[in-house]
């Protein structure tokens, strides 16, 4: 299975697989004349229906002092609009007997909700409400200050691999936001007000901001005449314009130490590493930057699929170096992507030594590359990956709702196929040497302290 990091999601893992997800044509895609934008997947196999609302905006788009903003207003549309009291959207989902939630990427801000099909257009109206009519009081907000907080101690704070995640990454980039997290600081979340929340609504949450995903035992049609009487006449808006922030080149390794209370010592090494977005062009042989993506995925399947990977096999069964291993990439962003190994060593092995370890194994795969067995097998897995993803109608459309965020068209998903088949052991001794650089890593080495001892 291809292992890839889906830009930290505040309500989902770090780490995201596989990269070729399917999302076959929809039977309807299409935008309003404000520019809002409609997909529709048809799936008559059970009756059910999901709605997935993409803002796209992200921590991306946020500004130094005001980190966490686009977290936060995701939480103040749970509370009232101009026709509902606070509390009252997800009581009425429930009431339908559908299930909501909502989550916050780098990218964009998602909401969604799954129920019976005979309700979808009730939860048609309920969104259309609170993304055209949400009101931000001040005692709401301040309570969910404090609830942010709270989630931002319980996340990282308080939890060994999130805090050392985001100090990975604040080391790594030096101009680019994607060196700030997703939650935010805290002294900047603390210090967020109704006027940043209300700001980042009028100016993001707009139809020509927005994407509507819905799929299920759903008529396109009637799907399209309901979002026409519910968002036809929102007025779309100028969007912020979204400065570059583009990150110089590292000139050489970077290194940084975190103690924390904690029961294992763990490493983690990032490099550098290319993405997919809206500029990279067609998925197409010979596209070199896809296909180093691609490759990526590959090698990180190589290196810590845990039947089949040759760091976990050597250091994690054979030699009991470590107790785990894992990788990920990043594969498709509007910011600079990173590739990253993350180790936990066995009590009797060091921190240091399971890194010489690791650099040998990976100086040992790029040497020997993979062979055409193995490199078959992979493919193999990925593609039956693929298939198994198209009985999800939430990863559908999820998967969707990335290609949306990142300006790619949702045909990629099918064209990674093409581009998968056609990938050489070649192109991955190719993008690992360009990748695992030296000068393009940051290691992360992480020690725990006890709790009482952190106390004195």
């Amino acid at each position: 299975m291809l292992r890839i990091i889906v830009t930290n999601l505040i309500c989902f893992s770090c780490f995201y697989h596989p990269c070729i997800a399917s999302v076959s044509e929809p039977n309807l895609d299409t935008f309003l004349d404000n520019g809002l934008r409609l997909i529709v997947y048809k799936d008559s196999r059970a009756p059910t229906a999901i709605q997935m609302t993409i803002v796209n905006v992200g921590s991306l788009d946020e500004v130094d002092g005001k980190s966490g903003v686009a977290h936060v207003l995701e939480h103040m549309m749970f509370k009232r609009t101009l026709n509902m009291a606070e509390g009252e959207f997800s009581r009425r989902i429930s009431i339908l007997g559908g299930r909501d939630n909502a989550f916050t990427s780098k990218e964009m801000t998602g909401y969604h909700q799954q129920v019976h099909k005979d309700s979808i257009k009730e939860v048609m109206k309920l969104e259309a409400d609170r993304m055209r009519n949400l009101i931000i009081d001040k005692n709401d907000f301040e309570k969910e200050i404090n609830v942010v907080l709270q989630e931002r101690l319980l996340r990282t704070e308080d939890n060994p691999k999130g805090l050392a995640y985001e100090a990975l990454l604040a080391q790594s980039f030096m101009a680019s936001p994607v060196r700030r997290p997703i939650i935010g600081w805290r002294n900047d979340i603390e210090n967020l007000t109704t006027g940043d929340a209300l700001e980042w609504y009028k100016n993001w949450y707009v139809p020509n901001n927005i994407t509507i995903i819905i799929a299920g035992d759903v008529d396109p049609e009637k799907i399209l005449t309901w979002t026409r009487e519910l968002y036809g006449d929102a007025k779309q808006n100028t969007l912020p314009k979204r400065k570059p922030q583009l990150e110089p080149s590292q000139k050489g390794q970077r290194r940084l130490s975190l103690k924390a209370p904690a029961k294992n010592k763990f490493i983690m090494k990032l490099w550098k590493a290319p993405t997919i977005s809206s500029s990279s062009g067609p998925l197409e042989y010979s596209n070199k930057s896809a296909r180093d993506v691609l490759a990526l995925g590959v090698l990180s399947s190589l290196m810590s699929d845990v039947d089949t990977g040759i760091l976990t096999e050597k250091l994690v069964r054979n030699n009991r170096k470590a107790i785990n291993i894992s990788s990920g990439s990043s594969w498709m962003s509007r910011g600079p992507g990173y590739f990253i190994i993350e180790a936990t060593p066995a009590s009797s092995v060091s921190l240091q030594e399971l890194e010489s370890e690791i650099d040998y194994e990976i100086k040992q795969i790029l040497r020997d590359g993979v062979t055409d067995e193995k490199l078959q097998v992979l493919k193999r897995q990925a593609k039956a990956e693929q298939i198994f993803q198209r009985d999800s109608l939430m990863s559908k459309v999820r998967e969707a709702a990335m290609l949306v965020a990142a300006g790619r068209p949702l045909k990629d998903s099918e064209d990674w196929l093409d581009l998968l088949s056609s990938l050489s052991s070649e192109d991955i001794r190719r993008v690992g040497n360009k990748v695992f650089d030296e000068n393009n890593l940051t290691v992360l080495e992480f020690e725990p302290i006890d709790l009482v001892s952190s106390l004195n």
